[in-house]
């Protein structure tokens, strides 16, 4: 296809309205991972200020974390209904209420309630509204634009700690932090409202910024598309049943479980080494550019070799890097270029899953698909800190480095085994899905 061959993935060419859906996106992942990033700085001003525990607290986020899986199947199956737009909107409404209650908090159960209103309802826009939107707008260049989305979440791990210390340093407190969360919230709401189109045919764009295809001939598509999800043999029953579903759940699920877990406690396993504290901050708020060029390493591998194979080295180097720390954790650089790794290969986590189940189901069949991958995939996203901290707590910091190896090892395998070639939505146009591939 003439608008496939000319795609740059180095200096992506989404066009303006792509860019705007793609900047979006971008802001969505911030808050994907925003208590991941926040807990090594608010726990010790929450243990501070109100005497919590941090186990409380991360027993708080950890099943928050669960709460959002219904999340996921309601607003995934609501999605379906009304839109990624509004579904979106909803989410970020509900997620500044959280917000809101967490700037008010004079007690460990509006702590609570606050995150879990929170990861309730950011699910809606940054996994189900991402998915939807990404799917749509970028079917065959889908790698490109989770590569640029996804530095959203490299952006939130490297800024939010420094902007609540000035919070704190302003005299605004983490009460204020948490009140300029819930404004940006709503702004992105009301952007979303009056700039955002669910596909780029209502916009009047194309399909990756694709203008090979004459007008009519995309409009003719866009309503083949739409008619064949009217009757379209793919049911939740029928993705459940497929083993590719498990594949992508359980192959890109496992890698995210050890990147999220491994960063969220890597201060503490670090000094189990016998590494300073103070060298696991610093590796962690310098390392972050080395997670910001994965974001954007990955979409470029996606779509110059597939996903599958791109799943294949993002799974590799979290791999390697547990091994390396767990062999020479005692030496400081090699704990340097393991959190680099780690950092790396965090970052291409977050892209593959999207990126595989638009390659497997095509456009037409990814809503009914991503839900319950969605689902096993951030089953082990929010297990990850509970997982790493209990291998901690029963074989020692040290070996959390080695069950990152084991578990790497086993997600390698998965991903082998997953057979890469379309067989949802075999539509004209949806094939080149799988050309691309």
């Amino acid at each position: 296809m003439t608008g496939e061959k000319k795609f740059n993935a180095w200096i992506p060419n989404f066009g303006a309205k792509g860019w705007g859906i793609t900047l979006t996106c971008f802001v969505f992942f911030i808050f994907f991972t925003f208590w991941n990033s926040v807990t090594n700085t608010l726990f010790g001003i929450f243990g501070e200020q109100y005497g919590w525990q941090q186990t409380d607290m991360s027993f708080v986020i950890t099943v928050a974390g669960w709460i959002s899986l219904v999340a996921v199947v309601l607003f995934g199956t609501l999605g379906r209904k009304i839109g990624a737009k509004n579904v979106s909107i909803i989410g970020l409404v509900g997620s500044a209420v959280g917000f809101i209650i967490l700037a008010t908090m004079n007690s460990f159960a509006m702590f609570a309630v606050g995150v879990i209103v929170f990861y309730f309802c950011m699910v809606a826009y940054a996994t189900i509204g991402v998915g939807m939107l990404g799917s749509a707008w970028f079917p065959r260049t889908k790698g490109a634009f989770m590569g640029i989305a996804t530095i959203g979440t490299t952006f939130c791990s490297a800024a939010m700690n420094p902007i609540i210390l000035g919070f704190v340093g302003a005299g605004l407190g983490v009460s204020g932090f948490f009140w300029a969360c819930a404004i940006v919230l709503l702004v992105m709401a009301v952007v979303v409202f009056f700039f955002v189109k669910n596909n780029p045919e209502e916009a009047g764009a194309y399909p990756d910024n694709d203008k090979s295809v004459s007008r009519e001939e995309l409009e003719a598509e866009f309503k083949e598309a739409e008619e064949y999800k009217k009757h379209s043999p793919w049911t939740t029953a029928k993705v459940l049943k497929t083993p590719q579903t498990w594949l992508i759940g359980f192959g890109t699920g496992l890698p995210m479980m050890v990147g999220a877990g491994v960063i969220a406690i890597l201060v503490p396993t670090l000094i189990g080494f016998g590494q300073d504290p103070m060298f696991g901050i610093l590796l962690l708020s310098s390392m972050w550019p080395i997670g910001l060029l994965g974001h954007y390493l990955i979409g470029v591998i996606d779509h110059k070799i597939g996903t599958k194979k791109t799943a294949l080295v993002v799974i590799a180097i979290l791999g390697l890097g547990g091994l390396i720390t767990f062999v020479g954790g005692h030496e400081a650089v090699a704990c340097a270029i393991s959190t680099g790794m780690f950092m790396f290969g965090l970052s291409g986590s977050l892209n593959v899953c999207t990126s595989l189940t638009v390659s497997i189901f095509g456009r037409a069949d990814f809503e009914i698909a991503y839900t319950p991958i969605q689902v096993m995939f951030n089953i082990f996203n929010f297990a990850g800190v509970s997982v790493m901290s209990m291998v901690a707590a029963a074989f020692g910091p040290t070996y959390v480095m080695l069950a990152v190896f084991i578990i790497c090892v086993v997600a390698f395998a998965i991903m082998m085994a997953l057979p890469y070639r379309q067989i949802g939505s075999k539509i004209h146009g949806d094939e080149e899905v799988a050309n691309a591939q």
